[in-house]
């Protein structure tokens, strides 16, 4: 098993939509994200918003693989999926100003 994790940081005056955010995708679009996890090739997804001193926040994303998937087999089925979720998800979530893509960890280890 491969696992990864890295963080984006979240703007103060945006830390409550992207909470919001993360409730609508926990209340109406978990089967989405399941299927989308399948494809790509993920069993767990754990996020967290850590509170930063300012108000901001940073998200935090660890992901565990399937066998035989790594960080970049990820970033290129992640950017290569299209579904009804991701046509909900993905406008929302990158409106956040994150990365379109995932590079490669310092440390990433195998289980």
């Amino acid at each position: 098993m491969t696992s990864t994790a890295w963080t984006f940081s979240i703007p103060e005056n945006r830390v409550r939509e992207f909470e919001d955010l993360l409730a609508d995708l926990n209340r109406d679009h978990i089967p989405g994200l399941a299927a989308r996890a399948r494809e790509i090739g993920y069993h767990r997804e754990r996020i967290w918003l850590q509170p930063n001193d300012d108000g901001s926040a940073e998200l935090i994303v660890y992901l565990e693989f399937d066998e035989g998937v790594g960080v970049a087999d990820f970033s290129e089925r992640l950017l290569a999926y299209e579904s009804e979720f991701t046509r909900w998800w993905t406008p929302r979530f990158g409106s956040f100003g994150l990365p379109r893509s995932v590079g490669e960890p310092l440390l990433s280890w195998d289980a």
